[in-house]
């Protein structure tokens, strides 16, 4: 069996197509940007943003990558639910409490914002069973 060492820019789109399809997000646009990570959801256009650093992906990056792209579809998922502008606000005012120490222990307003942690957890979660589909259909 040949293993694919890359996942080509059109495979990983067509990933990302397939999961959008799956979670019922039709009007999230996608565009490249000069990010460090792999993507990142922007509430205030409804885009997912993917990473000029990452045309092409390694194999060995895939499992990083999933989850990723799961963590930001959940970010998508929310402000669909909520709508966007008040998705939003619940997240900035979510940043703000910590920032202000209404939670004792938190102290950083990314990594602590339940919104970030329920995004992380859902990848995680997700990231097997869209792993074994990709692997079924021969994308790497």
């Amino acid at each position: 069996m040949l293993i694919k060492e890359f996942i080509s820019k059109s495979d990983k789109n067509t990933m990302i197509s397939m999961m959008f399809k799956y979670y019922r997000l039709k009007s999230i646009r996608v565009k490249e940007k000069s990010i460090e990570n792999h993507a990142h959801f922007n509430v205030d256009t409804g885009t997912l943003e993917l990473s000029t650093k990452y045309k092409q992906i390694k194999t060995i990056q895939l499992k990083d990558f999933l989850i990723t792209i799961l963590h930001e579809i959940k970010h998508a998922i929310d402000a669909k639910r909520y709508g966007w502008k008040k998705f939003k606000r619940m997240y900035e005012m979510e940043q703000n409490m910590i920032s202000q120490g209404h939670y004792p222990g938190k102290d950083d307003p990314y990594k602590d914002n339940k919104y970030e942690i329920d995004a992380e957890n859902f990848g995680r979660k997700n990231f097997k069973k869209w792993y074994m589909k990709f692997k079924k259909e021969r994308f790497f």
